[in-house]
Protein backbone atom coordinates (compact mmCIF):
# COMPACT_ATOMS: atom_id res chain seq x y z
CA UNK A 1 0.00 0.00 0.00
CA UNK A 2 1.24 3.51 -0.68
CA UNK A 3 -1.08 4.96 2.19
CA UNK A 4 0.29 7.40 4.60
CA UNK A 5 1.93 5.39 7.67
CA UNK A 6 4.67 6.17 9.75
CA UNK A 7 8.06 4.18 10.46
CA UNK A 8 8.05 2.49 13.93
CA UNK A 9 10.59 3.25 16.24
CA UNK A 10 13.95 1.14 16.59
CA UNK A 11 13.21 -0.12 20.16
CA UNK A 12 9.68 -1.38 18.47
CA UNK A 13 11.52 -2.78 15.13
CA UNK A 14 13.98 -4.57 17.59
CA UNK A 15 10.94 -6.06 19.63
CA UNK A 16 9.33 -7.45 16.35
CA UNK A 17 12.86 -8.61 15.37
CA UNK A 18 13.08 -6.95 12.41
CA UNK A 19 16.57 -4.80 14.00
CA UNK A 20 18.18 -2.31 11.66
CA UNK A 21 18.38 -2.20 7.70
CA UNK A 22 20.43 -5.63 6.95
CA UNK A 23 19.72 -5.07 2.54
CA UNK A 24 20.82 -1.71 1.55
CA UNK A 25 20.09 -2.91 -1.93
CA UNK A 26 17.28 -5.44 -2.62
CA UNK A 27 16.62 -5.19 -6.11
CA UNK A 28 20.44 -6.25 -6.48
CA UNK A 29 20.38 -9.22 -4.50
CA UNK A 30 17.11 -10.42 -5.61
CA UNK A 31 18.20 -10.72 -9.20
CA UNK A 32 21.56 -12.54 -8.08
CA UNK A 33 19.16 -14.93 -5.82
CA UNK A 34 17.25 -15.44 -9.07
CA UNK A 35 20.06 -16.18 -11.41
CA UNK A 36 21.93 -18.63 -8.32
CA UNK A 37 18.19 -20.37 -8.67
CA UNK A 38 17.89 -20.89 -12.24
CA UNK A 39 21.28 -20.90 -13.31
CA UNK A 40 20.50 -18.41 -16.04
CA UNK A 41 22.59 -15.26 -16.79
CA UNK A 42 20.34 -12.13 -16.38
CA UNK A 43 21.68 -9.80 -19.26
CA UNK A 44 18.58 -7.15 -19.53
CA UNK A 45 16.38 -5.43 -16.65
CA UNK A 46 12.86 -4.30 -17.97
CA UNK A 47 10.62 -2.37 -14.87
CA UNK A 48 6.95 -3.97 -14.95
CA UNK A 49 5.63 -0.07 -14.46
CA UNK A 50 7.29 3.17 -15.18
CA UNK A 51 7.02 4.75 -11.48
CA UNK A 52 9.16 5.20 -8.33
CA UNK A 53 11.28 2.34 -7.27
CA UNK A 54 9.80 0.34 -9.72
CA UNK A 55 11.91 1.97 -12.25
CA UNK A 56 14.49 3.48 -10.00
CA UNK A 57 15.51 0.04 -8.21
CA UNK A 58 15.86 -1.64 -11.91
CA UNK A 59 18.24 1.21 -12.77
CA UNK A 60 20.25 0.97 -10.01
CA UNK A 61 20.75 -2.34 -10.09
CA UNK A 62 21.48 -2.94 -13.75
CA UNK A 63 24.23 -0.21 -12.78
CA UNK A 64 25.69 -2.05 -10.20
CA UNK A 65 25.67 -5.44 -12.16
CA UNK A 66 27.19 -3.97 -15.43
CA UNK A 67 23.64 -5.17 -17.06
CA UNK A 68 21.56 -3.27 -19.66
CA UNK A 69 18.72 -1.32 -18.59
CA UNK A 70 15.94 -1.62 -21.17
CA UNK A 71 14.25 1.52 -22.53
CA UNK A 72 10.55 0.22 -21.65
CA UNK A 73 8.28 -1.25 -18.78
CA UNK A 74 5.52 -3.80 -19.10
CA UNK A 75 2.81 -1.44 -18.48
CA UNK A 76 3.10 1.50 -19.59
CA UNK A 77 1.84 3.09 -16.31
CA UNK A 78 1.72 2.65 -12.44
CA UNK A 79 -0.42 -0.65 -12.09
CA UNK A 80 -1.12 -1.48 -8.86
CA UNK A 81 -0.58 -5.49 -9.58
CA UNK A 82 2.22 -7.49 -11.32
CA UNK A 83 -0.56 -9.60 -12.90
CA UNK A 84 -2.03 -6.80 -14.83
CA UNK A 85 1.40 -6.23 -16.68
CA UNK A 86 1.40 -6.87 -20.24
CA UNK A 87 3.88 -9.81 -20.08
CA UNK A 88 1.10 -11.46 -17.60
CA UNK A 89 -1.20 -10.96 -19.90
CA UNK A 90 0.99 -12.39 -22.52
CA UNK A 91 0.59 -15.10 -20.90
CA UNK A 92 4.40 -15.28 -19.23
CA UNK A 93 4.70 -16.42 -15.28
CA UNK A 94 6.19 -14.09 -12.76
CA UNK A 95 7.34 -17.08 -11.11
CA UNK A 96 10.18 -18.48 -10.79
CA UNK A 97 10.91 -15.60 -8.87
CA UNK A 98 13.71 -14.34 -6.26
CA UNK A 99 11.62 -11.40 -3.38
CA UNK A 100 14.57 -9.75 -1.25
CA UNK A 101 13.63 -6.85 1.15
CA UNK A 102 15.70 -4.09 3.30
CA UNK A 103 15.42 -6.40 6.20
CA UNK A 104 17.36 -9.32 4.72
CA UNK A 105 13.60 -11.97 4.24
CA UNK A 106 14.92 -13.81 1.27
CA UNK A 107 12.75 -15.99 -0.97
CA UNK A 108 12.55 -17.78 -3.75
CA UNK A 109 9.02 -18.31 -5.66
CA UNK A 110 9.38 -21.86 -7.25
CA UNK A 111 5.39 -21.95 -8.84
CA UNK A 112 1.77 -20.65 -8.58
CA UNK A 113 -1.46 -21.62 -9.87
CA UNK A 114 -2.19 -18.12 -10.95
CA UNK A 115 -0.69 -15.01 -11.70
CA UNK A 116 -3.46 -13.75 -9.12
CA UNK A 117 -2.15 -15.99 -6.52
CA UNK A 118 1.19 -15.00 -6.97
CA UNK A 119 0.50 -10.97 -7.34
CA UNK A 120 -1.16 -11.66 -3.42
CA UNK A 121 2.00 -13.78 -2.62
CA UNK A 122 4.38 -11.40 -3.19
CA UNK A 123 1.70 -8.40 -2.25
CA UNK A 124 1.54 -9.82 1.36
CA UNK A 125 5.18 -10.38 1.89
CA UNK A 126 5.26 -6.45 0.86
CA UNK A 127 3.36 -5.91 3.91
CA UNK A 128 5.66 -7.60 6.07
CA UNK A 129 8.40 -5.63 4.59
CA UNK A 130 6.83 -2.34 5.05
CA UNK A 131 5.08 -2.76 8.45
CA UNK A 132 8.46 -1.29 10.39
CA UNK A 133 9.08 1.14 7.73
CA UNK A 134 7.01 2.59 4.54
CA UNK A 135 10.49 3.46 2.79
CA UNK A 136 11.55 -0.38 3.57
CA UNK A 137 11.91 -1.99 -0.11
CA UNK A 138 10.66 -5.20 -1.20
CA UNK A 139 12.27 -6.01 -4.40
CA UNK A 140 10.42 -8.85 -6.65
CA UNK A 141 12.75 -10.48 -9.91
CA UNK A 142 10.98 -12.28 -12.26
CA UNK A 143 9.10 -12.83 -16.07
CA UNK A 144 12.17 -14.13 -17.22
CA UNK A 145 12.17 -14.39 -20.86
CA UNK A 146 14.19 -14.17 -23.60
CA UNK A 147 15.16 -10.99 -25.34
CA UNK A 148 13.06 -11.95 -28.50
CA UNK A 149 9.99 -12.52 -26.20
CA UNK A 150 10.28 -9.46 -24.48
CA UNK A 151 10.59 -6.81 -27.53
CA UNK A 152 6.89 -7.88 -28.60
CA UNK A 153 5.36 -6.81 -25.18
CA UNK A 154 7.12 -4.11 -23.78
CA UNK A 155 5.52 -0.61 -24.09
CA UNK A 156 8.95 1.02 -25.23
CA UNK A 157 10.94 4.30 -25.00
CA UNK A 158 9.48 5.23 -21.74
CA UNK A 159 12.17 5.88 -19.46
CA UNK A 160 13.22 8.39 -22.45
CA UNK A 161 9.73 10.00 -22.46
CA UNK A 162 10.22 10.38 -18.42
CA UNK A 163 13.28 12.68 -19.11
CA UNK A 164 11.21 14.66 -21.47
CA UNK A 165 8.51 15.54 -19.67
CA UNK A 166 10.45 16.12 -16.53
CA UNK A 167 12.89 18.49 -18.61
CA UNK A 168 9.17 20.05 -20.02
CA UNK A 169 8.17 20.55 -16.19
CA UNK A 170 11.22 22.05 -15.41
CA UNK A 171 11.29 24.60 -18.52
CA UNK A 172 7.83 25.54 -18.03
CA UNK A 173 8.58 26.60 -14.45
CA UNK A 174 11.60 28.02 -14.59
CA UNK A 175 10.48 30.20 -17.58
CA UNK A 176 6.67 31.11 -15.75
CA UNK A 177 5.08 29.36 -18.79
CA UNK A 178 2.02 26.41 -17.35
CA UNK A 179 3.79 23.35 -16.16
CA UNK A 180 0.78 21.03 -16.59
CA UNK A 181 0.71 21.87 -20.59
CA UNK A 182 3.78 21.42 -20.84
CA UNK A 183 3.72 18.03 -20.09
CA UNK A 184 0.56 17.36 -21.71
CA UNK A 185 2.07 18.71 -24.82
CA UNK A 186 5.44 16.25 -24.61
CA UNK A 187 2.41 13.06 -23.56
CA UNK A 188 0.37 13.73 -26.68
CA UNK A 189 -1.63 14.10 -23.67
CA UNK A 190 -4.28 16.33 -22.16
CA UNK A 191 -4.93 18.68 -19.25
CA UNK A 192 -8.04 16.97 -17.65
CA UNK A 193 -9.08 19.53 -15.09
CA UNK A 194 -7.44 21.94 -12.75
CA UNK A 195 -8.59 23.11 -8.98
CA UNK A 196 -8.35 22.64 -5.62
CA UNK A 197 -8.08 19.27 -3.49
CA UNK A 198 -11.29 19.43 -1.07
CA UNK A 199 -11.03 16.15 0.17
CA UNK A 200 -9.26 12.67 0.15
CA UNK A 201 -11.11 9.75 1.38
CA UNK A 202 -8.56 6.97 1.67
CA UNK A 203 -8.31 3.31 3.63
CA UNK A 204 -5.28 1.04 3.55
CA UNK A 205 -6.62 -2.39 3.24
CA UNK A 206 -4.92 -5.82 1.45
CA UNK A 207 -1.92 -4.28 0.84
CA UNK A 208 -3.04 -1.61 -1.31
CA UNK A 209 -4.39 1.98 -0.64
CA UNK A 210 -8.59 2.68 -1.86
CA UNK A 211 -9.76 6.27 -1.80
CA UNK A 212 -11.26 9.01 -3.79
CA UNK A 213 -9.83 12.46 -4.38
CA UNK A 214 -12.42 15.29 -4.68
CA UNK A 215 -11.18 18.16 -6.71
CA UNK A 216 -13.08 21.76 -6.76
CA UNK A 217 -12.42 23.08 -10.27
CA UNK A 218 -10.89 27.02 -10.83
CA UNK A 219 -9.99 29.22 -13.73
CA UNK A 220 -11.18 27.48 -16.68
CA UNK A 221 -12.46 24.94 -14.52
CA UNK A 222 -14.18 26.74 -12.26
CA UNK A 223 -18.18 25.81 -11.22
CA UNK A 224 -17.30 21.90 -12.11
CA UNK A 225 -16.03 19.13 -9.89
CA UNK A 226 -14.09 16.24 -10.26
CA UNK A 227 -13.48 12.69 -8.79
CA UNK A 228 -10.86 10.45 -8.69
CA UNK A 229 -10.82 7.03 -7.76
CA UNK A 230 -7.49 4.68 -6.62
CA UNK A 231 -6.20 1.85 -6.22
CA UNK A 232 -2.93 2.90 -5.05
CA UNK A 233 -2.75 4.52 -8.75
CA UNK A 234 -5.26 6.81 -10.31
CA UNK A 235 -7.94 4.83 -12.76
CA UNK A 236 -11.86 5.80 -12.80
CA UNK A 237 -12.69 9.57 -13.28
CA UNK A 238 -15.37 11.72 -13.05
CA UNK A 239 -16.07 15.03 -14.78
CA UNK A 240 -19.32 16.38 -13.02
CA UNK A 241 -20.19 13.34 -11.59
CA UNK A 242 -20.36 11.98 -14.58
CA UNK A 243 -17.38 8.85 -15.81
CA UNK A 244 -15.39 10.67 -17.68
CA UNK A 245 -11.66 9.24 -18.50
CA UNK A 246 -10.40 5.54 -16.88
CA UNK A 247 -7.67 3.13 -17.29
CA UNK A 248 -5.94 1.88 -18.75
CA UNK A 249 -5.39 5.32 -20.18
CA UNK A 250 -3.10 7.54 -17.58
CA UNK A 251 -4.52 9.81 -15.08
CA UNK A 252 -1.84 11.97 -13.30
CA UNK A 253 -2.38 14.67 -11.13
CA UNK A 254 0.55 17.77 -10.76
CA UNK A 255 1.07 20.62 -8.38
CA UNK A 256 -0.91 23.23 -10.81
CA UNK A 257 1.75 25.97 -10.09
CA UNK A 258 5.23 23.94 -9.45
CA UNK A 259 4.39 21.35 -11.91
CA UNK A 260 5.86 18.68 -8.94
CA UNK A 261 4.40 15.20 -10.19
CA UNK A 262 1.96 13.99 -6.51
CA UNK A 263 1.39 10.34 -5.34
CA UNK A 264 -1.49 9.98 -3.92
CA UNK A 265 0.28 9.40 -0.44
CA UNK A 266 1.11 13.09 -0.33
CA UNK A 267 -2.27 14.31 -1.25
CA UNK A 268 -4.08 16.56 0.93
CA UNK A 269 -7.07 18.99 0.58
CA UNK A 270 -6.25 22.32 0.06
CA UNK A 271 -3.64 21.74 -2.73
CA UNK A 272 -4.09 23.37 -6.01
CA UNK A 273 -3.75 20.73 -8.76
CA UNK A 274 -4.01 20.07 -12.30
CA UNK A 275 -4.18 16.42 -13.94
CA UNK A 276 -3.51 15.30 -16.65
CA UNK A 277 -4.84 12.30 -19.04
CA UNK A 278 -2.54 10.46 -21.88
CA UNK A 279 -3.27 7.40 -23.78
CA UNK A 280 -2.13 4.22 -23.14
CA UNK A 281 -2.71 2.02 -26.18
CA UNK A 282 -1.33 -1.25 -26.03
CA UNK A 283 -4.10 -2.15 -23.52
CA UNK A 284 -6.89 -1.62 -25.77
CA UNK A 285 -7.76 -5.46 -25.93
CA UNK A 286 -9.98 -7.99 -24.55
CA UNK A 287 -8.02 -9.31 -22.61
CA UNK A 288 -5.67 -6.24 -21.36
CA UNK A 289 -9.51 -4.41 -20.36
CA UNK A 290 -10.00 -7.21 -18.63
CA UNK A 291 -6.97 -6.81 -16.60
CA UNK A 292 -6.96 -3.05 -16.34
CA UNK A 293 -10.47 -1.44 -17.64
CA UNK A 294 -13.03 -0.05 -14.91
CA UNK A 295 -14.86 -3.38 -14.93
CA UNK A 296 -11.60 -5.20 -13.41
CA UNK A 297 -12.03 -2.45 -10.84
CA UNK A 298 -15.74 -3.21 -9.93
CA UNK A 299 -17.37 -0.42 -11.64
CA UNK A 300 -19.66 -0.33 -13.94
CA UNK A 301 -18.11 2.05 -16.39
CA UNK A 302 -17.89 1.34 -19.97
CA UNK A 303 -14.38 2.24 -20.97
CA UNK A 304 -13.92 4.77 -24.08
CA UNK A 305 -10.27 5.85 -25.17
CA UNK A 306 -9.47 9.24 -23.43
CA UNK A 307 -9.12 11.08 -27.39
CA UNK A 308 -12.92 9.96 -27.64
CA UNK A 309 -13.57 11.95 -24.59
CA UNK A 310 -11.93 14.85 -24.60
CA UNK A 311 -12.79 15.39 -28.36
CA UNK A 312 -16.45 16.51 -27.01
Amino acid sequence: SVAPSEPLSTAERERLGYGEVAVSHPMREAIQDLEAHTGVKIEALVPFEPGAVATTGPLDAATRLGIKMVDADYSGRAIPKLSQTLSSIAGFTLWPAAICDSWGNRLILKDAPSSEVAEFIGKMISIVSKRPDPFAVCAHAGFLVQARQMKKWVVPGTITLSYKVGGAIREAYQTKQDPAQAAADVLDGWVLFAGTITRVDWESRDGYMFGTTFIAGSGAYEGHTFKIWLQNENHITWLDDAPYVTSPDLIMVLDQHSGEPYVNTVLTEGQQVAVLGARNERYRTEEGLAALGPDHFGFDVAYRPIETIVSH
